[in-house]
């Protein structure tokens, strides 16, 4: 990530935070989202934040919630007001680094899992991963596509296959219901909900920025992309709401 480019972003959102007083998890819920954590200190893959940094970020934003009358909910298909915390891909740093701190901090959490990803034995979870990250207090599991291909490119019957498999399997690994998934890519439609709900499922997260606010947006809720170079202050002005004109 190009830092000065960052830092620019920042001034700018802290600016108009400054100006707009925004606090949006007052109005709706507020997701988060999250993809791979790095025990490394790296921060040259927008995706992949440091776990000290990841760390620092979810002490701040609980001492901001508390501070604010806010509570941590979970993600479902009724906004509630508060923040709530999703992961995509299906790393195993999800389980190994994120879920501890999380856990600490009786904070719920969904995770999106790939199947192709957690087949391929790589940095992903595996099988196994996927029933102890099941198991813990709070969290989740949904699906994130068989092969992460854009849903917006597939004609319906592969579209089909796709949520209809990567439910399927995901129900049979970990042994209970599946109902929410999130776009690879964040490639949806109107249509694309509407199958998505045909095959079973209640909750879709998007990756358009914004709160949500309206049941009959269910199936594309939208989120507020965390990267790297996020820490503390930077989580705490993403999810009251200082950087929604400026993310994508």
């Amino acid at each position: 990530m190009n830092r000065a480019k960052y830092a620019a972003a920042r001034l700018v959102a802290r600016s108009l935070g400054a100006l707009q007083s925004r606090d949006e998890p007052a109005h709706g819920t507020r997701v988060l989202m999250y993809h791979d954590v790095n025990d490394t200190g790296a921060c040259d893959d927008i995706y992949s934040l440091p776990v000290g940094q990841f760390a620092e970020g979810v002490a701040a934003l609980v001492r901001w919630a508390r501070e604010h009358g806010h509570s941590f909910v979970p993600l479902t298909a009724t906004p509630q007001c508060g923040i709530a915390v999703t992961f995509d891909d299906g790393y195993r740093s999800t389980l190994t680094l994120a879920a501890p701190i999380l856990v600490e901090h009786s904070i719920a959490f969904s995770v999106f899992v790939t199947k192709s990803f957690v087949d391929s034995n790589s940095k992903y979870l595996t099988t196994t991963d996927l029933r102890t990250l099941a198991s813990l207090p709070g969290v989740v599991l949904g699906t994130h596509g068989v092969s992460h291909s854009r849903f917006a490119e597939l004609d319906e019957r592969a579209l089909r296959e796709e949520l209809s498999l990567s439910r399927d399997w995901l129900q049979q690994t970990i042994g209970a219901p599946v109902t929410s998934l999130s776009y690879p890519h964040g490639s949806h439609t109107r249509r694309i909900g509407e199958i998505a709900r045909e095959c079973g499922y209640t909750t879709a997260a998007s990756s358009s920025r914004g709160t949500f606010t309206d049941a009959a947006e269910s199936m594309r809720i939208p989120r507020i992309d965390i990267w790297s170079l996020d820490a503390g202050a930077a989580t705490i002005e993403k999810t009251r709401g200082d950087w929604d004109r400026l993310l994508p």
